[in-house]
This record gives structure tokens, sequence and C-alpha cells, in this order.
């Protein structure tokens, strides 16, 4: 009973170090999209600026699939994220002498990111609304657009505004959006799709499963221009004095207000926005005339990324999944009940929220940059589900194997080395193979939080060329190619493995 005891002691101490050595590992590659991110934390009122100014950086948080306010396109050979709020935010950064990191996440994740001190404002086509300006501060706007309804070319004429809709039609907006409080309050008689990306709303209107898209009359006219089968109209809905795109920063912070309403007037005096977004046209066009081959840089950085986060999350599963079974076997009360309520608890909630809450969280405390972040709670989740593996492959050996090692002499973790966990590995492996493979597919969670693996690759190849269907046929591919090679590779070694017996 001791020895077991000490070595289970022994491998958690060992689990513990592990953990603690994965953040400054991974910590300063946040993703090949944006830079490394720095230390984050709460500041004080009307301190932020003072701290931007002495860290030197700014962190600015988007979603890159919204052109033409922000997109992704390839440059040197890496992806890099362009656009009208991306040329503001570059501005901002000029007039307070500091430099700027862009930030890439999910539009629902932006602000709580922000809430949290993961980012230092954001700037991503978002408009003032009541709701937002009870838990956070905005600039004077810097654009001010009306609102357009997408619709097909076919559909011309049929279309005219937001009353065209009747309660057989359907109408698409992007989740927690202005557009969506828009639509509920002034389309009422339609019905209402929401989707979290506004490509993924394009492939379901060029598929006919929605009549029309609600967006900002500047990304209207940039899709448009782009695809010969997309045509818009003004939406005919109100517009207030408050109504158009600004910068939003934590509350309580005026000298920061202050300092980008002096950046955002000298923006309205030169008609900044309107330069920006001619010298963007060229990169929007191209999406529609470049072959899809020249894209493929997007999806092997993807595949890379993806592979990475997999070998990661089964190597560290395997190492916490072990000792989590050790621990469920335990004699020992007290390991036996923090290693179930460990496996219950990790089963028991959804991935994406594990990701949200490592990331926004821990991660606004720790300053632990999303690869980081991504990288600890695919671990972790794949550790709870490892460890039943791992337990379920050690009862299916006899307990005799046990009591006859022992009776030789051999301390209890020599016979878990020697004896049980070669013999266990048999009816490991198969459902272990299973686990690794479906890692691959579940790391593409991770994009939630702006890590460029293959599906937010995906979407960034979405964004640029105007295309739904296209871009995900081939990321399944992609998909089925690693799951399927790294099956048969799988089965090749279980046959090796069964043939020794």
């Amino acid at each position: 009973m001791k020895e077991r005891s000490h070595w289970l002691k022994w491998s958690l101490k060992a689990c513990l170090a592990l953990l603690i050595l994965m953040a400054p590992v991974f910590g300063p590659k946040a993703s090949p999209v944006q830079a490394s991110q720095t230390q984050t934390s709460t500041v004080g009122d009307d301190q932020l600026l003072k701290e931007i100014k002495e860290r030197g950086v700014i962190r600015m948080g988007v979603n890159p699939h919204y052109p033409p306010f922000e997109f992704l396109t390839r440059e040197n050979g890496q992806n890099k994220t362009v656009g009208v709020d991306v040329s503001l935010g570059e501005k901002i950064a000029e007039d307070l002498g500091v430099k700027l990191e862009v930030v890439n996440m999910e539009f629902t994740s932006l602000m709580s990111s922000l809430e949290a001190g993961n980012i230092d404002m954001i700037i991503s086509g978002m408009t003032y609304t009541e709701e937002r300006d009870k838990s956070v501060d905005f600039s004077d706007p810097y654009e001010n657009d009306r609102q357009a309804i997408m619709f097909r070319k076919e559909d011309e004429g049929k279309i005219k505004d937001k009353d065209s809709f009747t309660d057989q039609m359907t109408i698409g907006v992007q989740q927690a959006t202005y557009q969506e409080d828009l639509a509920k309050e002034f389309m009422p008689q339609a019905k209402m799709l929401t989707m979290q990306r506004v490509p993924d709303l394009l492939g379901a209107l060029t598929t006919k499963q929605i009549d029309g898209i609600l967006v900002d009359e500047l990304v209207a006219y940039s899709h448009a221009n782009a695809q010969a089968d997309i045509s818009y109209v003004d939406a005919g809905l109100p517009s207030g004095e408050k109504d158009g795109k600004a910068v939003v920063i934590p509350e309580r912070q005026p000298s920061l207000q202050k300092a980008i309403n002096q950046s955002v007037a000298e923006v309205k005096d030169q008609n900044l926005v309107e330069k920006w977004t001619d010298e963007l046209a060229p990169l929007l066009i191209e999406g529609e005339s470049i072959n899809w081959l020249s894209y493929w840089p997007f999806y092997w950085d993807g595949i890379k990324l993806t592979l990475l986060i997999s070998a990661v999350a089964i190597i560290c599963g395997l190492i916490l999944g072990s000792i989590l079974a050790l621990m469920r076997l335990s004699n020992l009360a007290l390991m036996n009940s923090l290693a179930t309520a460990y496996v219950e608890f990790l089963r028991g909630t959804p991935l994406m929220i594990q990701v949200l809450f490592i990331f926004l969280g821990i991660g606004g405390l720790l300053g632990i940059g999303p690869l980081a972040a991504g990288l600890i709670a695919v671990s972790l989740n794949s550790g709870a589900y490892i460890c039943e593996i791992i337990r379920g492959g050690l009862q299916s050996v006899p307990k005799g194997q046990m009591e006859a090692a022992r009776s030789l002499g051999l301390s209890y973790g020599t016979t878990m080395k020697k004896v049980i966990f070669p013999q266990s590995l048999r009816a490991i492996w198969p459902s272990l193979g299973n686990e690794f493979i479906t890692l691959i597919k579940e790391s593409s969670i991770v994009s939630t939080i702006g890590v460029a693996e293959l599906t937010f690759q995906t979407r960034a190849v979405t964004s640029q060329t105007y295309q739904g269907i296209i871009p995900l046929f081939i990321s399944m591919l992609v998909y089925f190619i690693l799951t399927f090679a790294l099956s048969k590779l799988l089965n090749y070694y279980e046959k090796k493995m069964q043939a020794k017996y």
C-alpha cells in the first residue's frame, strides 16, 4: 500500500510539473496569424493608456471574416489580417506611438475577451447599442454606414427592402451583431437564420437556404462587386445619431477614449475610410480570379497546426490519463474521488466551453496565449477520456497477474510497468487510436479563439474567395485524408501487436 501511494504521489508531481512547463513553452507561439500575446491583467480606472504606452503594444481584437472591414490575405508566405478596421488600428497605434497587435477570434468572443483583459480594444465593424454600452465604452463613430440586404441576382425586382420579406422568406444575420437586433425589431414577419460568420451566410444564400442577408452597405457592396450572382438593395431601416462603426474599449478609460477619438476625427476629416476601401479593392476582387491551387498555403499551414495540436494533446492526455486511471483504481478514497470528479466534470461539459474558459478566464489572469490555451484545454479534455480507456484496459488484465508479480517480490510500480501495462495495451490500443483520430477533428474547436488550424484557415479562404461550398469541401477532403491515413497506420500496428500473442 505504501509503495502504491508513493508511486501515485510521484506521478502526480510529474504531471503537475508538465502542465506548469506547458505555458511558457507554448505561450509565445499564440498563432501564426497574430503576434505573441502579452501579459494581461485587469487595469484600474483610466490606467489602460498608460499601460499600453509602457508595454509598447496595443492589442486589437477582430473577427477576420468580414471584408472589407477585416479579412485574411497572404503576404510573404504568411497569413496577414488586413481591412479598413486594421488600417484604423494601425493609425491609432501610430498616433499613440506604439505597435499594433492584431488578435483574431470569433465575433462572439470579442466582448468577453475585452472584459477579461486579453485585448485593449475592439475594431471589428461593431456598432453602438444600449445593451453593449452597459459593459463597455465606445469611441465616436468612424464610419456611418446604412444597412443593406444582399440577395441572389435572380431575385432582382422581388426584393426591394425589408418590407419585401414575408413570413415565407428567411433573412440571414450574423450572430450577436447589430443586424441581428435590427432584424428582430424591424423584420419580425420574416424567418431568421443566425450564423457565426457572413461567409457561412453567403453559402446559405447561394444554395437557397435563405433569401437575403442583412449586412452593412459597404460589406454588401464589396461582395456584390466580387460576385456576379449577388446583388443588394438598401434595407430601408432607420439610422440614429449613434449608429455607425466605433472602437470599443473597456469602461472607465477616458484618456484612451479621448486619444482614440482624436484619431477617429482625423480619419473622418481626411475621408480615410473611403481611401482604404479603394486600396483594398484589388485584394477583394482577386479572390474571384485566383485559381484554387494558390490557396494551398492556407490549408498547409492549417494542417501543420492541426497535427501539432493533436499530437501534443494525445501525448499530454496519455500522461494525464494514465495517472488518473491509476488514481481511479487506487484504494485511497481521496485519490479515487478526485480522479472520478475530474473525469466526470470534463466529460460532462462541452469542449468549446472549456476552451473559452481557459482562454478568457485563466488566460486573462496568467497571460496565456490562444495556442497555449487551446493546447491545455484539449489536453485536459483528452486526459479525461484516455483515463477511462486505460482504466478499462488495466481492468481487463486478470487480477492473478498482479498477485503473481507481487508474490515474486516486484514492487507495485514495477508490476504495473513490466506486467500489467504491456498486457493491457492490446485492449487499449484500438480505443486509443480512435481518440487520436477524434482529436484531429475536435481540434477545430480552438479556431473559436483565433488559433489558425485547418478550420480557421478554411474560413480565411472562404472570406477571401467569397465561395462557401468549395473551401468546405476541400477541408472535408483534407480531414478525411488525415484521419483515413492515420486509421490505416494504427490498424497496421494493431495487427503487428496481435501477431505477437
